[in-house]
């Protein structure tokens, strides 16, 4: 590759941006995914009285056409509001007169299903059959650790694509310009070639318009894929700053796969800086903790 990065900008010079999600859990959050636990081992129960949260079946008169129907009081179901508003307080074998989608109905109440939450206890917890964890603080603590595991992820994932966005458009480069409109011409055609593979048409315009011609394909796929080039050099420079290199090794294990020559190392580099960007973006965000 004769286009070069003539100065890599330092990664640890990049700020951690303002709107990278949040990955703590406070005891709010934790007593929130407890109710849930508690809800998700519901019992259901008869009810004699519509509460707000209850599930009504309800025998429809007028324009519904005499059959069953379900209204969830509380829930505000866009065209149900109304009734779901009239059936509160009211109690199976009574008839309200309401509406639904705007239409005129008369509802006789059936059945009241309600939903009971378990109880948040020890013997909740057990029957989660978690290997050491048999109480409500443990699990507390198990999910917390759990929850903020995966959240931290999310957010370095988010973080060292931010990462890697300013190191493209912050480094310098040497770029051979007549290099970079090949291998968009080439990154282009192929993309096209996958496209088809997939049964998918290049053709058809997301944005509904006249079909494109080949010509006006190969020329948008070509803007898309332009930005690409300078993450190839920013990658290799990334990665040999780190002391990441393409070895024999590597190029037989792409090999193996059905990946070859230019494409094979680019993929690696690629890679290999998205493995190291994440691992700097985790250990930014445990020293912010």
């Amino acid at each position: 590759m004769n286009t070069k990065v003539t100065k890599l900008f330092d990664v640890a010079l990049i700020p951690t941006p303002e709107d990278i999600p949040d990955w703590h859990v406070d005891g709010a959050a934790v007593d929130a995914l407890l109710a849930t636990l508690a809800l998700q081992r519901s019992t259901e129960t008869d009810a004699g009285e519509v509460k707000a949260g209850d599930t009504v079946f309800c025998k429809a008169r007028g324009t519904l056409e005499d059959r069953t129907v379900l209204i969830y009081p509380g829930r505000n179901m866009p065209g149900a509001e109304a009734a779901e508003a009239a059936l509160l307080g009211h109690a199976p074998g009574d008839t309200v007169e309401t509406q639904i989608g705007g239409a005129a109905v008369a509802l006789t109440v059936e059945k009241i299903i309600r939903r009971a939450p378990a109880a948040i206890d020890d013997k909740l917890i057990k029957a989660e059959g978690i290997e050491g964890v048999d109480t409500v603080e443990a699990y507390r603590a198990y999910i917390k650790n759990k929850t903020e595991e995966q959240n931290r992820s999310l957010s370095a994932k988010h973080l060292s694509a931010r990462l890697r966005e300013e190191l493209i458009a912050r480094s310098e480069y040497d770029l051979d310009e007549a290099e970079r409109e090949a291998w968009t011409e080439n990154a282009a055609r192929e993309l096209i070639k996958m496209y088809e593979a997939e049964g998918i048409d290049p053709h058809v315009p997301e944005d509904g318009t006249d079909f494109l011609t080949d010509e006006q394909v190969l020329v948008l796929f070509r803007e898309q894929l332009r930005p690409q080039f300078l993450a190839l050099a920013m990658s290799r420079a990334f990665c040999e700053s780190r002391g990441v290199t393409f070895t024999d090794e590597d190029r037989k294990l792409y090999a193996d796969n059905g990946v070859t020559g230019e494409q094979a190392e680019e993929s690696f580099l690629d890679s290999k800086t998205w493995d190291l960007l994440y691992n700097i973006a985790l250990e930014r965000l445990e020293a912010e903790k």
